[in-house]
């Protein structure tokens, strides 16, 4: 182990160059005489092959189509390519481009960010409204430019026995991930942080006794689904998977093309909402095939459960960005 930490960083910087050496190969290929022309490196921390991923190229094809060429986005994958704990670094130090991250990886330095999986509107009234334009100009002090969502879908409670009331859910292990600390926390549940190549087996080994999951795609295939048949039906919140890019990049591009890239990015976001929600709705007839129980709180619970999930997050916002507080929740709350 001390030998790996002594490595770490000469693996580290090795990664830098390839990645460097890789990008000035790709703009001599699509003509490094015009300098108008870019190509962005992107990671991401799904793998390319995972259901969850299916829209980003869509994405990728619609930056080329809208700058006429002149912006390519190179994805070249997930955690294989940078472990998922370094990829916002990365993105954020130049190492790569973009990052098809999630709120939780980077919450502690921009809090107000914790506003996305709590919006109850749409991606494209969000940018309506200003809470897109608010995002913009607050992500601009991590050295971020958000250029949008790239997944929808509400999380939902998956466990390996049936509850009856909230009570039930005290003392659970739940496999979870840093932006559901709270609302656990709230209901009495011992979240636990595991790497999904682990969740299988911790599920088989009682490790765990369920997840939280955004979107119904995904646990099924991986074989989750094994040992968790009972699906809490009270999803709340949203996906919080977002775009970002490097700030000082963005800028390199041109006007004309960023408003571009910002224009096929709303566009991109109904397309990717339409996607999934059909795809879940395939999803679920699947999952009921299997055997596995969607189980509904009484409406008492469900309104208690709801409201819980919901306060719990602002009053952790106000207290951490207490000047935005009433702005975030005018724009993401439906009236």
């Amino acid at each position: 182990m001390r030998y790996f930490n002594v490595l770490k960083p000469i693996i580290f910087l090795l990664v830098i160059v390839l990645l460097a050496a890789c990008n000035y190969e790709g703009k001599a290929e699509n003509g490094s005489n015009n300098s108008n022309e870019i190509t962005l490196n992107a990671v991401s921390f799904l793998p390319k092959n995972n259901e969850l991923t299916a829209t980003l190229q869509e994405w990728i094809d619609r930056i080329d189509e809208a700058t006429e060429g002149r912006v390519k986005v190179n994805w070249r994958g997930g955690g294989e390519v940078i472990p998922i704990s370094e990829q916002y670094e990365a993105m954020n130090s130049g190492v790569v481009d973009i990052n098809f991250t999630y709120v939780g990886q980077y919450q502690s330095m921009l809090p107000e960010s914790r506003s996305i999986p709590i919006s109850q509107i749409e991606p494209w009234e969000e940018r309506e409204n200003g809470f897109y334009e608010l995002m913009v100009e607050q992500h601009k002090n991590i050295n971020a430019m958000y250029l949008g969502r790239w997944l929808t879908g509400s999380p939902r409670l998956w466990l390996n026995k049936p509850i009856k009331n909230m009570d039930d859910l005290r003392n659970m292990s739940i496999r979870s991930a840093p932006n559901y600390s709270r609302f656990f926390d709230k209901l009495g549940i011992s979240s636990a942080m595991i790497d999904p190549s682990e969740v299988y087996t911790s599920l088989q080994t009682g490790v765990v006794e369920g997840f939280v999951y955004g979107g119904l795609s995904g646990p099924r295939r991986d074989g989750w689904t094994d040992s968790s048949k009972y699906v809490l039906d009270e999803p709340f919140w949203t996906q919080n998977c977002v775009i970002l890019m490097n700030n000082d990049k963005w800028e390199e591009i041109s006007v004309e093309d960023q408003r571009a890239i910002i224009r096929a990015s709303a566009d991109y976001e109904k397309y990717m909402v339409a996607y999934y929600e059909n795809l879940y709705k395939k999803e679920r007839k699947e999952l009921e095939k299997e055997g596995v129980s969607f189980i509904k709180l009484s409406n008492r619970e469900e309104e208690k459960f709801l409201k819980v999930a919901y306060e719990t997050e602002w009053k952790g916002l106000q207290k951490d960005v207490p000047e935005l507080l009433e702005e975030l929740k005018a724009l993401t709350t439906k009236e």
